[in-house]
């Protein structure tokens, strides 16, 4: 119970400390129009147990076979998402591109989701310590920015896939 505990509070904390500075902006903002479609992720099959921790800005579950997640929302100067997905210790190629297959359908349109999965493709996977801004898919979208990043934090690593724009 409490090595649980500690790895929510764990991963909470880096989630929301990952949030862009804009995101901190006034309660005033809709969040509703952040770009991610709440109900489509959260009646996908990929997801299972989903839990809003913040009215309209922040959610958690886990995703089958991968790990657990956290949602975070942004909509105000900007809109857009950060996903956090823990991966646990060494996550091997196969969960990375499991995962990467996964995201694009649950985050983006389906007229998206077709870019957005070959650009990740094209991500090496031993770069992604270091975080790895898709740049021509930002430009093709029309967003500020899109990046995707592996964190290590206590011997647990944490997927981190963000986008906004506006």
């Amino acid at each position: 119970m409490i090595k649980k505990t500690a790895l929510y509070f764990l991963f909470v904390c880096l989630s929301t400390s990952l949030a862009p500075a804009w995101a901190g902006s006034g309660s005033d903002c809709v969040y509703e129009h952040s770009g991610v479609d709440v109900q489509q992720f959260k009646k996908s099959r990929h997801v299972i147990g989903f839990e809003k921790l913040e009215r309209n800005t922040g959610y958690m579950g886990a995703l089958k076979g991968i790990g657990g997640f956290h949602l975070q929302l942004f909509s105000c100067v900007h809109y857009g998402a950060t996903l956090t997905v823990l991966l646990g210790p060494n996550p091997n190629a196969e969960t990375v591109t499991t995962t990467f297959d996964v995201l694009p359908a649950l985050l983006f349109p389906a007229v998206d989701v077709a870019k957005v999965k070959a650009a990740l493709k094209e991500v090496q996977l031993d770069a992604l310590y270091t975080p790895q801004h898709l740049e021509s898919l930002t430009a093709e979208m029309g967003m500020t920015d899109i990046r995707v990043q592996i964190i290590d934090a206590d011997g647990m690593s944490l997927l981190v896939f963000a986008f906004y724009g506006g």
